[in-house]
């Protein structure tokens, strides 16, 4: 089977950013064949870190399309710009009009240095719950002692923090009307529960100008918890 390389993966950027969009089957369909086609390991690393031009890929299109196929018919049309402006794609339903989605990520730097613990082989972290905006050598001091244990209010504490730092970040009117869709790493506390987690958001959400927010699993779990 031919590898998906950056060739293939342009040939999909071409797809999902054309004028027209794409329909949701089509999506999983392109999706479906970046997952089972081999890749280069560097190509592995880079997706994993969301290293340009995986970035868009692992950042915008995948949350996206793991969130519709939670919420939408197949025959939905979706299309992402990819031009670095916002919204991040656009979501046609039932010939009704288009709906901007605006993606975000919580604890998403956390995440880039979870990966670039597995390309350093043996025992990686498995969470690092350092905000934003820590210092690099806090990130490098978390992937150099491994794997540890970390307590399940610690773990939600963090997840928390950075939901509510994205929730504010967020807070502008250009978003008026459009869906905001944060990905998190809500597995990282299995069997949370999710309506306690609403609740915890839902008056901040409430503020916002989004006409619909929701928090989906940044892992390849199916969580989705929607705010407002």
């Amino acid at each position: 089977m031919e590898q998906f390389n950056e060739s293939a993966l342009f040939e999909l950027y071409d797809a999902v950013s054309a004028e027209g969009g794409v329909s949701l089957i089509e999506l999983r369909g392109m999706l479906d064949d970046f997952s089972n086609r081999p890749r280069s390991s560097d190509d592995v690393q880079a997706y994993r870190e969301g290293r340009k031009p995986w970035k868009k890929l692992h950042d915008e299109i995948v949350p996206v399309e793991r969130f519709l196929s939670a919420t939408y018919a197949g025959q939905t049309i979706v299309r992402f710009p990819l031009n670095d402006q916002p919204p991040d794609a656009w979501v046609t339903a039932d010939d009704g009009p288009a709906v901007g989605i605006e993606v975000t990520g919580a604890l998403a730097r956390s995440s880039v240095e979870v990966a670039k613990g597995l390309a350093d082989g043996g025992a990686a972290p498995g969470f690092i719950g350092l905000q934003d905006d820590a210092k690099q050598s806090a990130f490098d001091a978390a992937r150099s002692r491994k794997r540890i244990t970390h307590s399940r209010k610690g773990i939600e504490d963090s997840i928390d923090r950075s939901i509510t730092d994205r929730l504010e970040a967020k807070d502008k009117e250009k978003f008026f009307g459009q869906i905001l869709l944060i990905t998190a790493p809500i597995g990282s506390s299995p069997g949370r529960d999710l309506s306690e987690m609403a609740a915890r958001f839902e008056q901040r959400a409430a503020l916002l100008p989004f006409a619909q927010v929701f928090l989906i699993d940044s892992g390849i779990g199916k969580l989705l918890v929607q705010l407002k």
